[in-house]
């Protein structure tokens, strides 16, 4: 009964190794295949581990094997996020069907800070809306279209408080603003519409 629990545990832990491996292959980015790879093989390895626990039963090999499961499950994520982060630190871009890039502009490339953008008096005023950010990505349908032929109040119910393009920011825009793959729209909105908006605009 031991060999048969522990077979399938490390057949469990081979097919989640499996999965990383053609998260690796398959996913667009950097960052999706750090998330793929990092929980997926965080799982195989411990399966494999338990298999070890499992068919051995010894003190001492149990012992060593669940602090290698525990050192993985506390290691794997630190690790990602640092190697995600610095990724993010020097440009490594995301993939060009990503919409929202909520942390671009957020970053303090001297001081590596995240800061976090909040708009307490609109919150505090507007408690059934949320404010949200999204890229226009390459190939987008609002790439070259102006504010008012994409009509995202009239569609949405969701407003455009700002324009962000590299370095310069236009407030408050009209309708002529015209769009362009890369610019940022600052949005306010029911946060079920922000994600119909960035479901719509993703698109080609």
């Amino acid at each position: 009964m031991r060999e048969v629990i522990s077979g399938v545990l490390v057949l469990i832990g081979a097919a989640f190794m499996l999965l990383a491996g053609v998260g690796i292959l398959r996913m667009p980015d950097l960052y999706t295949r750090m998330s793929a790879t990092t929980k997926v093989a965080t799982l195989g390895v411990g399966s494999t581990l338990l298999a070890v626990v499992v068919y051995f039963g010894e003190l001492g090999i149990v012992t060593r094997a669940l602090a290698a499961v525990a050192f993985v499950l506390l290691t794997a994520p630190v690790a990602a996020h640092m190697i995600g982060r610095a990724s993010y630190f020097i440009g490594v871009p995301l993939c060009r069907e990503t919409a929202i890039d909520e942390l671009r502009g957020q970053y303090d490339l001297r001081t590596h800070e995240l800061e976090s953008v909040c708009f307490p008096e609109l919150e505090l005023q507007l408690p059934d809306l949320q404010v949200g950010r999204l890229r226009i990505p390459d190939g987008a349908a609002a790439a070259g279209r102006t504010l008012a032929e994409i009509e995202l109040r009239r569609r949405y119910d969701v407003s455009v408080l700002a324009v962000c393009r590299g370095s310069h920011t236009i407030p408050n825009p009209d309708g002529d603003v015209r769009l362009l793959p890369g610019d940022e729209l600052i949005l306010i909105g029911p946060p079920e519409r922000l994600d119909d908006v960035a479901e719509a605009l993703k698109g080609g």
